[in-house]
C-alpha cells in the first residue's frame, strides 16, 4: 500500500489538480490513500477572514468569505464538477459562515474555532480531488480523517493518541482490498469531539502517521520542489539534488532548516521503517528524494548538505546571578519549549550559562522577552548553520576541520547532535549569504576531512 500526500500549492489550480490526478493514476492503479491539504490561496483567504472577524470588521469578513467561496466554485465549474460537489460543499460553507459569525460576536478567533475553520478548508480540498478522480473514471471516495485520527486537546499543535492503529482497522481492510480514498491532512479529533490541527507540517505528519497505522510500504510527499537539495537554492544556485538520505540525515536537516521536511513527520517513519519519498508534482519521474531508515553508503567525512536557521537568539546568564545556574537555565528552557520555541543548545559552565533558541511562536517570543527582563542577557541576530552527513560519524574527532572556511569569523557556539551526523554552529545572521555558499563549495560532496 502507498499513501500520497499533496500540499496546498499542488491543488490550487485546475492544472495542478490535473497533475495530481495523473500522478495518482500512475502511483495508485490498484487503490490506496491520498492525503490533501487546503488550497494554498484559499487558506490565506480563510486566515484573513478569521482575523477580520475577530477584530469586528464584518464587511471585510463577508468579502473574504465570498472570495473564498467564489474561488472554489470557479475551480469546480472549470472542471465540470459543480453539480457533484454542491451537496458536499454547501454545508461546509454554511458551517464556515457560522464560525466566522461566532468569532465576530465574541471578538476573538479562539484556537478551537480556528481549528474548526481550518478543517473546512482541508475538507473542501479533499472533496474536490475525490470528485475529480471520479470524473476521470476512478472509483474514488472521500473519507473523513476524523473517523480514525484521535488527538489530545491542544488546539493548533495537537498530538495523536495511541489508538490510531486500532481505529484504522477498517481502513486497512478496505484499502487492502483496493479502495481509493481521499482524506484531509493535518486534522484530528480531541477527546471531547472538537476538531484539532497538528500544527506546522501537519499534513505531512498525518500522512506518515496514517502510513504507520495502515502498514503502508511507502508514503510520498508531493510538493513543488525537487525533493531535498544540498543547500537552499536561494543562497546556493548550484545546489545539488540528493537522491537518497538516511533518516538521521533527514532529521538533522529538518531540525536545522530544511523547509520541505518536518521533524514530526519523521517519527512514524523511524518507528515503522516505511519508505518516505519526497517528489515534485511538476517532474514526477525525476527529482525524488528517498529517505531510508538504513544509511546509504557515504565516504568518511562526506557532507551531504548545508542547512541553516535564521532568527536564532542566545540567552546568557553570568554565574554570579544565580547559585544554581543549571536549574535556572533548565527552567527557562522548559518555559520556552512549552510556549513553542525550538531549543538548540543549553550549556552551564563555571563561566556562565547559554541557551540557544528560536521562538517560532508569539507565545514563545513573549516568554523570551520576560526572561530577558528577569536578568538573562538576550542577543539577537544569530543564525544556526549545520553541516549534515553520515560521513561525519566515521571521523568524529576531526569534524572541526570542516570549519576552515570560517577562519576569522565570529562563531558564538559549536553544537553537535547525539546522532553524530551534524555539526552546527552560530554565526551572525548577516553573514549567511556569503558563508553558506562558501561552506557548500568547500564541503558538500567531497571527502572534506583529511
Amino acid at each position: 500500500m502507498k499513501i500520497l500526500k499533496f500540499g496546498g500549492t499542488s491543488v490550487d489550480t485546475a492544472e495542478a489538480l490535473g497533475r495530481c490526478a495523473a500522478i495518482i493514476d500512475e502511483e495508485l492503479p490498484a487503490g490506496g490513500l491520498v492525503v490533501v491539504s487546503a488550497l494554498a490561496g484559499g487558506l490565506d483567504t480563510l486566515q484573513r477572514a478569521m482575523a477580520a472577524s475577530a477584530r469586528g470588521d464584518g464587511e471585510a469578513t463577508d468579502r473574504l468569505q465570498a472570495d473564498l467561496e467564489r474561488r472554489h466554485w470557479a475551480l469546480a465549474e472549470g472542471m465540470g464538477l459543480t453539480t457533484e460537489l454542491r451537496p458536499h460543499w454547501q454545508p461546509l460553507f454554511h458551517s464556515l459562515a457560522d464560525l466566522l459569525k461566532g468569532m465576530g460576536l465574541v471578538g476573538e478567533a479562539s484556537p478551537r474555532s480556528r481549528d474548526a475553520a481550518m478543517a473546512v478548508g482541508e475538507t473542501l480540498a479533499a472533496h474536490l480531488l475525490a470528485a475529480l478522480l471520479r470524473h476521470r473514471g476512478r472509483p474514488a471516495a472521500f473519507r473523513d480523517v476524523l473517523e480514525v485520527l484521535g488527538t489530545d486537546g491542544r488546539h493548533g499543535r495537537a498530538r495523536p493518541d495511541r489508538m490510531l492503529r486500532e481505529a484504522c482497522r477498517g481502513w486497512r481492510e478496505a484499502l487492502g482490498q483496493g479502495a481509493l480514498w481521499v482524506t484531509q491532512g493535518s486534522l484530528g479529533k480531541a477527546p471531547n469531539g472538537a476538531v484539532t490541527t497538528l500544527g506546522r507540517g501537519g499534513s505531512d505528519t498525518s500522512a506518515t502517521l496514517l502510513g504507520e497505522a495502515l502498514d503502508a510500504s511507502e508514503v510520498q510527499l508531493w510538493a513543488e520542489v525537487d525533493g531535498i537539495l544540498s543547500a537552499d537554492p536561494s543562497l546556493v544556485p548550484d545546489a545539488r539534488h540528493i537522491p537518497v538520505l538516511s533518516l538521521r540525515e533527514a532529521a538533522a536537516l529538518s531540525a536545522f532548516g530544511a523547509k520541505v521536511l518536518h521533524a514530526d513527520s519523521l517519527v512514524p517513519v523511524s518507528r515503522s521503517g516505511l519508505r518516505l519519498v519526497l517528489a515534485n508534482t511538476h517532474r514526477p519521474a525525476n527529482g525524488r528524494t528517498e529517505i531510508r531508515t538504513q544509511a546509504p553508503p557515504r565516504e568518511p567525512g562526506e557532507i551531504t548538505s548545508v542547512a541553516y536557521k535564521e532568527g536564532v537568539c542566545c540567552l546568557r546568564l553570568p554565574p554570579e546571578q544565580e547559585t544554581d545556574l543549571f536549574e535556572r537555565l533548565f527552567q527557562a528552557a522548559t518555559r520556552l519549549q512549552e510556549a513553542g520555541a525550538s531549543l538548540y543548545g543549553l550549556l552551564a559552565t563555571p563561566d556562565g550559562g547559554l541557551l540557544v533558541v528560536r521562538t517560532e511562536t508569539a507565545g514563545a517570543e513573549a516568554v523570551l522577552q520576560d526572561l530577558a527582563d528577569s536578568g538573562l542577557a538576550l542577543e539577537r541576530g544569530w543564525a544556526l548553520v549545520a553541516l549534515v552527513g553520515e560521513g561525519l560519524r566515521e571521523v568524529p574527532g576531526r569534524a572541526l576541520g570542516l570549519l576552515a572556511p570560517l577562519d576569522g569569523e565570529p562563531i558564538a557556539a559549536i553544537l553537535a547532535g547525539d546522532t553524530g551526523v551534524a555539526l552546527a554552529f552560530l554565526i551572525p545572521e548577516n553573514r549567511l549569504g556569503e558563508l553558506v555558499p562558501k561552506l557548500h563549495q568547500h564541503c558538500v560532496g567531497k571527502v572534506a576531512i583529511p
